[in-house]
């Protein structure tokens, strides 16, 4: 697995050790973390504060899709990515902060696989 968070590269852990890296993450209240499989799959996710979502990319190139939220309105949040570029996103995006680090050990432990427990929808 390739982990890049805020674009510095992370060593490869171990399965066993990923929850002590993502806590270590979970500590910055705004992050852009990438994870990307042998297979070509990558997840992606955008934090700021409490508002968290994923992006799940098939392969190299695909469009993707993006996390479903609860909300159903039109407002936005501002996602700081590794470039120190600043842009915006719609709050029905965001899903709990802890489905987004499920999804991401699901990920991890299939080997880039999607985690169908969250909605998802094609961006």
């Amino acid at each position: 697995m390739g982990i890049t968070f805020n674009g510095i590269a992370q060593s490869n852990e171990a399965l066993e050790d990923f929850a002590s890296l993502l806590g270590r993450f979970d500590l910055e209240q705004k992050f852009e973390l990438w994870i990307s499989a042998s297979g070509g799959q990558s997840i992606s996710m955008l934090r700021n504060g409490s508002n968290a979502w994923l992006m799940y990319l098939r392969f190299e190139g695909d469009s993707g899709s993006v996390t479903k939220g609860a909300q159903d309105h039109d407002a936005t949040c501002t996602y700081m990515l590794a470039n120190g570029q600043v842009d915006e996103y719609p709050l029905r995006w965001c899903i709990p902060i802890d489905q987004c680090y499920e999804a991401i050990a699901h990920f991890i432990r299939t080997n880039g696989g999607r985690y169908d427990l969250v909605a998802w929808q094609e961006s």
